[in-house]
Parts: C-alpha cells; structure tokens; sequence
C-alpha cells in the first residue's frame, strides 16, 4: 500500500498541426487505461484512427483546432451551423481582429463540422498567437470522491483513469494500491502497518487499517479469477485516480468559483486553489 498527496500539472497543447493535434489527444487518452508507455513518435496516427473507427470521440475533444476566416466567410459558417442545429458554444469560440476571425475549437467538433461542410478544412491553419481563444488542459492525480466532483462540470472534457480496466496486481502498478493521503493529519510513512511500534492516534489507525484491508481484498479476488472491473467495487473513495479536464477559459473560472472557494469540500479545495493560483499566472501571460 502507498499513500500520497494530490498533485496536478498543466498540459496545454502547443503544437496546432494535425500531428500535434493527434499527438495530444493519444497522451491525455492513454491515462485512462495507465498506457502511456505504449506511446511512440508515431504511434498517434494508428491511436486516433482506431479512436474515430470505434466510435470513442470524448478523447477527440482533447485535441484543439484553430481555424482563420476573414468576416464574411465566417459569418455564412455560422449560418450554416446554426442552421442546421450544429452550433454548441461550449466547444467553439471566436474572436475578432478587424476583419480577421481567429476560431478555436476541438478536434471531435471540427471532424463534425467537416461532414456537413468539407470546405471548412481551407480554413485550418497550424498557427498560433494570442488572438485566439486559449483552452487549458489540466492532469490531475487526485482521491476519486473529489475526482467525481470535478467531474460534474459539463463545460469541461474529462477523461478519467479506468478502475475498470486498470489492474493493480500488475507490476506497472508495483502490484499495489496507492491511496490519497487525506489533507488532514494521517501519521504514517509509505509502508504498510506493523502491529507493534506505531505510534499514531486510534483514528488514524482505523483508516489506515480499512485501507490496508482493501488492498488485501482486491488483491485476493483478482487471484481467485475476478476481473479488475469486478474486483474495484471493494476499493474507497481515496484511491488514487487520475483526471485530465480541458476546456476555455470562461469554463475552467467557472470551475474554480466552486471547487475553490471556502465551502468547497477541503479535498477539493486543497487541489483546486493552487490550480487556480497557476491559471490566473497563464492567462496574465497572454
């Protein structure tokens, strides 16, 4: 058993290519099922196709698009997406420079977008300056109670690690669990406890304890046969999970008027206000 503290780190995609655009979206996927070792200089392109032929397109909306028109262009666009009932402006932003449209979107709603008017690829363009709308993408190592939290904010994309299909047994998890350690007091180095010569209050040790033994319990059913999505019903809201969320700005301050404020749950709060704290420098930076 292993216990550590929440941590998250900005992932903002920089490359505005196909490839790179590609190349995002398989990092932030292949956290869901722990694969990210699988990742190589052109494994992307065989990632992403497979992802659109099985019809798994929540990931494609990892990966952002920028598209540049001049005014009139953009204005039938709209037109015709609006006419046709396409329009969602969770996922598509635009901002004027004259008469220059610089348009940001993502990859599942641009490949829609294409079906219905294949002109619109004239307008991709690869590049990248301060005029168009900026998306955030954030991955998380976090309890999953507060995981399924964040989750609920329907204007950001999530994707979540799977303890359906992640088996915890395997040496690419140390054949162990790793738990959140609680932001209040747990007294406990990273090992598992003895008996004798450990001294910590009788609540401290109760938790502890739980944990240990569902660690013992979801390590026993997997050995007599279970499969890891039967077995994670024995495991608690404090196992670690990972997330990766993006979205617009306007979503992510959302965000953090509820997870960051003083009635928030203070697993949440501990995650959220340094996140906060580091989004408030990146958008200043723009």
């Amino acid at each position: 058993m292993k216990l550590i503290k929440q941590s998250f780190e900005f992932i903002n995609q920089t490359d505005f290519s196909l490839v790179g655009i590609k190349k995002h979206i398989e990092k932030c996927a292949r956290v869901s099922y722990k694969s990210e070792d699988k990742i190589t200089d052109t494994s992307y392109e065989k990632f992403v196709n497979m992802l659109e032929s099985r019809g798994h397109d929540r990931p494609l909306e990892f990966g952002t698009v920028h598209l540049k028109m001049l005014l009139p262009d953009f204005q039938t666009f709209i037109h015709s997406v609006l006419t046709i009932g396409m329009f969602n402006n969770i996922w598509i932003k635009h901002a004027y420079v004259g008469d220059v449209i610089y348009i940001t979107t993502n990859y599942r709603y641009y490949l829609d977008i294409i079906k219905y008017f294949p002109n619109v690829k004239e307008y991709f363009t690869e590049e990248d300056n301060e005029y168009y709308p900026k998306r955030y993408t954030v991955h998380m190592i976090l309890d999953r109670g507060v995981m399924d939290e964040f989750r609920t904010h329907v204007g950001l994309s999530h994707l979540a690690e799977s303890t359906r299909y992640c088996n915890y047994s395997k040496d690419k998890f140390n054949n162990e669990l790793t738990f959140i350690d609680p932001c209040w007091e747990i007294k406990t180095a990273n090992e598992r406890i003895t008996p004798e010569g450990t001294h910590m209050s009788s609540d401290s040790l109760e938790f502890l304890t739980a944990l240990n033994e569902a660690e013992d319990h979801y390590l026993s059913l997997l050995a007599k046969g279970w499969t890891p999505q039967q077995a994670r019903s024995v495991l608690p809201l404090c196992i670690k999970s990972e997330l990766i969320s993006c979205g617009f700005e306007d979503a992510w301050e959302n965000f953090f008027k509820r997870r960051d404020a003083p009635d928030a749950h203070p697993m949440a709060q501990e995650i959220a206000k340094p996140m906060h704290q580091k989004f408030i420098e990146l958008t200043k930076m723009r």
